[in-house]
């Protein structure tokens, strides 16, 4: 009983006999069933194509933020590591910019080696 027509369901429950007299209900019910059908099938992947958009663009955002994180992060500990470092007094950032900027570099350097022609 899937796909049973609502209306012709509930007037069997009432006793009233299936017959042809009851033309109209059975048409809006065709009309019903097929609008239905139409919506599932249009509807349901549109549904699911912007679901899946909006988690990819929230993914994206987070991952965004996540390395902006990340990098501040990076620049603080190489502050503090370099603080140790004779020549460099404690806070300054010039020499964690500058082993920041030399792996950025050396890592861009190698993917454009690895690039096609």
């Amino acid at each position: 009983m899937a796909n049973v027509d609502p209306i012709l369901e509930r007037s069997e429950l009432n006793g009233a006999p299936n017959t042809d007299d009851d033309w109209p209900a059975r048409a809006s019910a065709t009309v019903v069933q097929y609008v239905g059908t139409v919506r599932d099938k249009t509807t349901g992947p549109a549904l699911a194509a912007s679901r899946n958009v909006v988690y990819l663009l929230a993914m994206a955002l987070i991952g965004v933020m996540a390395l902006i994180l990340l990098l501040i992060l990076a620049v603080r500990f190489l502050v503090i590591v370099t603080s140790y470092v004779p020549g460099v007094d404690e806070g300054e950032t010039w020499l964690a910019y500058f082993v920041l900027g030399t792996v950025f570099v050396l890592v861009g350097s190698f993917f454009w080696s690895k690039k096609e022609r």
